[in-house]
């Protein structure tokens, strides 16, 4: 998997008062496709859209892990360029995190994170992706998973 990280001109800064958590959540808004084809290198390419959530603004520089859930240990890390801001401010936004090049995968153990999140046993012929977000500081958020999506077979 070739992974790719944008923001779109929709970045949404505000101040707000600082929680106790400075742990940054993720919220999945949508996902494209809702089939991929893992033997077609020209439909095999996802974006998850995202809305973060930052009580300490230090979301830029931090990571945004992808797990998929057929398998123990596929995870992709996404860097998260700066976010404009002051440091100890709130932020929140919308990231398009892309995961290009799915591919197949013989399906074992469902990761932990997947299982934390609310994921069971996926279906035949199906993929869910689970994003965590950690800040510059470490932070690790909650996460939020992906609907179940469709692989097509050639």
């Amino acid at each position: 998997m070739k992974p790719a990280i944008l923001f779109g001109p929709w970045l949404v800064l505000a101040v707000a008062s600082c929680t106790d958590d400075p742990a940054p959540s993720a919220t999945i808004e949508s996902v494209t496709p809702d089939q991929l084809m893992p033997s077609d290198d020209t439909l095999d390419d996802l974006t998850i859209t995202l809305r973060y959530d930052d009580s300490d603004g230090d979301l830029g520089g931090g990571v945004a892990a992808v797990t998929d859930c057929r398998a123990d240990g596929v995870t992709i890390e996404l860097a998260i360029p700066p976010i404009a801001g002051e440091a100890g401010q709130h932020i929140s936004g919308t990231l398009d995190l892309h995961v290009n090049d799915v591919g197949t995968l013989v399906s074992t153990a469902l990761p932990q994170v997947c299982s934390d999140l609310g994921i069971a046993e996926l279906a035949a012929n199906t993929a869910v992706f689970c994003v965590v977000l950690a800040d510059a500081a470490g932070h690790r958020g909650g996460g939020d998973c992906t609907q179940p999506i469709a692989l097509a077979q050639p």
